[in-house]
């Protein structure tokens, strides 16, 4: 009496392996077209958001055009299409948010940080009063500026001519947040004709020298 064997069913390993399309160059395939995905919403400023729903949709087709015809079975196309996509998706979104930290510009996709900016404040390297009669007063303002990841505090200021003088409570002793700026407001009295200058030095908390800015004006 003879018994009669049934044949092992493949396993999922071994039908991806003998899948004709399911292979390096399917995966190269996928990443390019996940790379498109990405470097076009960019291109166009089409924000973080944007890219990441792009890249992700792009990639998923791509990857279920080329397992179009790999295995018969619908459960092996998905594996397939979800292998070669997640694969791919991974590669783009950490080789191009690599290349955006490298370059300090902003990470292209959300949820990944970006670089902590330096703290740096931004003063104006000079402010004209304009021109004003001796013995009479004109006013005109310096903006400083904060930028970086924490926030600017101004500790104080100094100023070195008699023909200016600086009202400092704009700005000492605030806290100006990153990307706000405050006013230090001027007042231009001319004792002579003539052009007049005079050096303010803006103290603050960012490492570093303190600011300055070239105050001048012209006593008519």
């Amino acid at each position: 009496m003879s018994t009669v064997t049934k044949p092992r069913a493949p396993t999922v390993r071994r039908q991806l392996r003998e899948a004709k399309r399911f292979s390096w160059t399917g995966f190269a395939v996928t990443v390019g077209a996940s790379l498109l995905g990405t470097l076009v919403p960019a291109a166009i400023g089409a924000g973080p958001d944007a890219t990441l729903i792009s890249t992700l949709v792009v990639t998923v087709l791509a990857a279920g055009g080329f397992t179009a015809k790999d295995g018969s079975a619908r459960g092996i196309k998905a594996i397939a299409i979800v292998l070669l996509a997640t694969g791919a998706l991974v590669l783009t979104v950490t080789g191009v948010t690599v290349l955006d930290l490298v370059r300090g510009r902003p990470a292209t996709f959300p949820g990944v940080p970006a670089a902590a900016a330096e703290p740096r404040v931004i003063v104006p390297e000079s402010v004209t009063c304009g021109t004003t009669p001796v013995h009479t007063t004109a006013s005109c303002v310096v903006a400083v500026r904060s930028v970086g990841a924490s926030a600017l505090r101004v500790s104080g200021i100094e100023l070195d001519g008699t023909d200016f003088a600086v009202d400092p409570s704009g700005c000492v002793g605030q806290e100006v947040a990153p990307g706000r700026r405050c006013t230090l407001a001027v007042s231009f009295t001319p004792s002579w004709s003539g052009d007049r200058v005079a050096d303010l030095t803006v103290h603050h908390n960012v490492p570093g020298p303190p600011a300055f800015v070239e105050l001048t004006g012209r006593g008519g």
